[in-house]
């Protein structure tokens, strides 16, 4: 039924991520999908030679690794840079499931605090916006 699956990451809290990323590794085992793995940096300049965008593909590409291996499934991984600070990265992420040819996104969610019914959180956008299926786990 999915080809190809995007689950956001962010590797700070991956912790925190723990129900989707399993939920994402057994739908791509029963569906024989590929998973990309997205993380949504800041292209910021700094005074190191290395980009942030480097270090985080490095440990991005580790942590993928590690999920293909744990789930017996085909993985890859992406670096989103954005450009613009903005505070939502939900617009990033439906961009990189469109490059991807994704047609399935599953992304963690947190419970809502009053900052979200302010501005809206990064998992409303992307269900409102993305043209393919999403799946929100909290």
């Amino acid at each position: 039924m999915y080809s190809r699956i995007l689950v956001p990451v962010d590797l700070e809290n991956a912790d925190k991520l723990t129900k989707a990323l399993d939920l994402a590794g057994k739908t791509a085992k029963e569906n024989d999908a590929e998973v990309v793995y997205v993380d949504v940096v800041d292209a910021v300049p700094t005074t190191s030679a290395r980009t942030e965008g480097q270090r985080v593909a490095d440990q991005l590409r580790a942590f993928v690794a590690n999920q293909s291996a744990k789930y017996g499934i085909k993985a890859n991984d992406q670096v989103a840079l954005r450009g613009d600070l903005h505070l939502n990265v939900g617009s990033d992420l439906v961009k990189a499931a469109s490059e991807n040819d994704c047609d399935l996104i599953i992304m963690a969610s947190h419970i809502p605090g009053f900052k979200d019914h302010l501005i809206s959180s990064n998992a409303g956008y992307v269900a409102s916006h993305a043209p393919m299926s999403v799946y929100v786990v909290r």
